[in-house]
């Protein structure tokens, strides 16, 4: 039996509010709006020292449009994928036609099925709810997820649905990857590729994708989540609440993550909309990779275009990794991953204090800091955080009067001397005495 969950039921049943609950995140879009939840979002459920992946799909409807019919192979794909279904339906709005068919289904997977009845808190108590009893399903469970209310009670009963489940690893390093780029560049394709699996819904249609997935996958033994973002579009009069949403939820994945993918469309070359977004993965300080898709849609003297175009674009990216790549012909996606793996080892590197306090004390004889008032700012010691990220902090005399400009120039010399490609350093400053002292 494998151990995991999948959400389903109608729209606007409290499907993502509950998966937020229950995985302790904000991971999915809570909106009174049809089809806002349209690929599977994954995250885990930590109880009593044990975990399960749990899925939340897309809300059911009678709709027959492309989304609709895209949303309904994804959750049948989770369902294969899954041993316990809860079936979520809402005591607000009663039992409905499309609840009775979507149960019907249901009992066809021969899967465990536990039936949630959410939203008890916005009725009285005499309501009936004799129709949802008479299913005949015998864990049937009521909840608010908004209140709380009977979700212990919930993950009992999930729990003990399982044997065998894995104990919760505290010392596990999980690197968090996002896919970054404008609209229909390929991300969800990519994602794709990546796993393996037909997971994210793509389209040519702008908009398609409008949350930020995470999806956890391995590579040469190491945990990743990678994160499938919205487009990043240009800004709008006519921005919607959701669209508006959409990109605050990318931006906000880009400082949560460790290493972002700038994806780049190769037909339309290198675009001021990118250089915008990559401004925004540069503010953060994240490691990150540009990868140019759709290079099968150029011949050879466009490519060679395109590579002087990117060699005078690298100029500004601190010497960040450029792939080319061809989702749909599945060319350098092995690469890609590779080069994550090269990063995540960067970060996982150790220098001893003693070794870049030699760095910083180099630098400052060939490029002493500046003087304020006569005096010069004196740096005496240097020695590596304790983060995921690659941080350096270094201590001495007036240090928070030193100039960006010196700052970049000590990192700089630091990555220079450190060698990690595609990995920026960041420099931290302390008026603090040494540590060691």
């Amino acid at each position: 039996m494998n151990n995991k969950v999948t959400i389903v039921g109608r729209t606007n049943v409290g499907k993502s509010l509950l998966f937020n609950k229950l995985t302790r995140s904000k991971k999915s879009i809570v909106i009174n709006k049809e089809e806002t939840t349209r690929d599977i979002n994954h995250g885990y459920i930590d109880y009593n020292d044990k975990k399960i992946l749990i899925n939340d799909t897309g809300g059911i409807t009678n709709s027959k449009n492309f989304i609709n019919k895209a949303i309904k192979e994804k959750i049948n794909y989770s369902l294969s994928k899954s041993s316990l279904i809860l079936f979520i339906v809402s005591q607000e709005d009663g039992f409905t036609v499309l609840d009775k068919e979507i149960c019907e289904t249901l009992r066809k997977k021969n899967k465990n099925i536990i039936l949630v009845i959410n939203k008890t808190d916005l009725t009285s108590k005499d309501y009936n709810q004799s129709d949802f009893y008479n299913l005949g399903i015998s864990d049937t469970i009521e909840i608010s997820a908004k209140t709380n209310k009977g979700l212990n009670v919930l993950l009992d009963v999930i729990f003990s649905k399982f044997d065998q489940l894995p104990v919760i690893n505290n010392k596990e390093i999980l690197y968090r990857v996002s896919l970054i780029g404008k609209p229909n560049v390929g991300k969800s394709s990519l994602i794709n590729k990546i796993l393996n699996e037909n997971i994210m819904i793509t389209s040519d249609l702008p908009g398609t994708t409008i949350d930020s997935i995470e999806i956890p996958f391995e590579f040469k033994k190491k945990n990743y989540s990678i994160y499938d973002t919205a487009g990043i579009f240009k800004k709008s009069k006519t921005i919607t609440k959701i669209q508006k949403y959409s990109v605050n939820t990318t931006l906000e994945t880009i400082k949560r993550t460790d290493i972002c993918i700038l994806l780049l469309s190769a037909d339309e070359g290198v675009t001021k909309q990118d250089k915008i977004i990559l401004d925004k993965i540069k503010k953060y300080n994240k490691p990150y990779i540009i990868v140019i898709n759709k290079i099968d849609l150029l011949n050879k003297q466009e490519i060679n275009l395109l590579k002087k175009e990117i060699e005078y674009f690298s100029k500004i990216t601190n010497k960040a990794f450029i792939l080319l790549t061809s989702v749909i012909k599945n060319r350098n996606i092995k690469k890609l991953l590779e080069l994550i793996n090269t990063i995540t080892n960067n970060l996982q590197k150790r220098f001893k204090s003693s070794r870049l306090t030699k760095i910083l004390y180099e630098s400052t004889l060939a490029h002493p800091p500046p003087t304020i008032n006569n005096r010069r700012i004196k740096l005496k010691f240097a020695q590596q955080s304790k983060s995921k990220e690659l941080s350096i902090y270094i201590y001495g005399n007036k240090v928070d009067q030193l100039p960006l400009s010196y700052l970049k120039y000590l990192q700089n010399r630091y990555e220079e001397e450190l060698k990690l490609p595609g990995t920026p350093i960041k420099i931290s400053i302390s008026n603090e005495k040494n540590p060691f002292d």
